[in-house]
């Protein structure tokens, strides 16, 4: 494991097991990969990135179209932190 694998302590952002076993799989189509990068890239910037909604019932969860629509993202927001700490909990696949 090299130096760039290990998370920095004060990343706010945290991957859920399977997003990082999604994200490490040579299979993972590039289109999702780039689409789920990309999205990773907006919540450094935003919390709540453009089509980001709430999920119902579920208080800190939301969820977020990947872009060319190819798939979810659901990820719950800290808000109490400065910054907010945020978990990626899943990404669903539209295929």
């Amino acid at each position: 494991m090299s130096d760039h694998d290990v998370p920095a302590a004060d990343d706010p952002i945290t991957l859920s097991p399977a997003v990082e076993e999604l994200l490490a799989d040579p299979a993972t189509p590039a289109d999702v990969f780039s689409a789920a990068v990309a999205f990773l890239v907006e919540l450094r910037e935003n919390p709540f990135p453009h089509l980001s909604l709430p999920v119902p019932g579920r208080p800190g969860m939301h969820s977020a179209p990947l872009h060319r629509d190819v798939g979810l993202v659901e990820y719950a927001v800290n808000e109490s932190t400065d910054p907010p700490l945020i978990y990626v909990s899943r990404i669903l696949r539209a295929d």
